[in-house]
């Protein structure tokens, strides 16, 4: 028998706390396992204001907001991750745009790890423009070419082929992981996702 790198395909947003714990969870995968992570960006709330909206704000049943909210401190009490719950929820399309721009660059992981560092753990608006050319900046990516790529159509027709593609094959939340034909919803335990690989990459020799 002979193991193979295995592709996963991970629909994630920024302002989505499971995938806060969705990514630790990957990056723990990675240093026991041979993969192949493409993640992809999924708005989850386009609706949202530029500015943002107060946690008060939220469209959520309150009730519903607090379990949600439990149980994500408890997941992440579980893997040793720093979880501190933001005051605000931001637009996160300019986060999933320069994002995508960052993959054009080469410089997609180390952007998406401090954009879900900064805003989960130090609490930072990822909707302010500012805020986010800081943090593609600080990783060697050029301020005009950014906003020259956001300011075209093309992350806006990215994030729309994204998601049209997510709900073709029945994704309406994330994160969602799609390992060869299997679908994970939610941030499952390490051991759900490592059974999952461990059975796809190994192939008859």
């Amino acid at each position: 028998m002979t193991q193979n790198s295995v592709k996963i395909i991970e629909y994630s947003d920024y302002i989505c706390p499971f995938c806060h714990i969705g990514f630790h969870r990957l990056e723990q995968l990675k240093l026991s396992f041979p993969l192949d992570v493409d993640i992809r960006p999924f708005e989850l709330h386009p609706e949202t204001p530029k500015e943002g909206l107060s946690n008060e704000e939220l469209p959520f049943d309150p009730e519903y907001f607090a379990m949600a909210i439990a149980n994500v401190k408890r997941l992440a009490a579980e893997d040793g991750i720093v979880f501190n719950l933001p005051t605000r929820m931001p637009n996160s399309r300019l986060a999933l745009s320069i994002a995508e721009f960052a993959k054009k660059k080469g410089k997609f992981d180390a952007f998406h790890a401090i954009v879900f560092e900064k805003y989960w753990v130090e609490g930072k608006d990822i909707g302010d423009l500012s805020v986010l050319l800081d943090f593609a900046t600080s990783l060697g990516m050029e301020r005009g070419e950014i906003l020259a790529y956001i300011k075209s159509e093309e992350p806006t027709k990215v994030l729309r082929k994204y998601l049209a593609d997510a709900r073709k094959i029945g994704i309406s939340g994330v994160p969602t992981f799609i390992i060869n034909s299997t679908v994970i919803s939610g941030a499952q335990p390490y051991a759900v996702f490592a059974k999952v690989i461990k059975a796809s990459q190994v192939t008859p020799s």
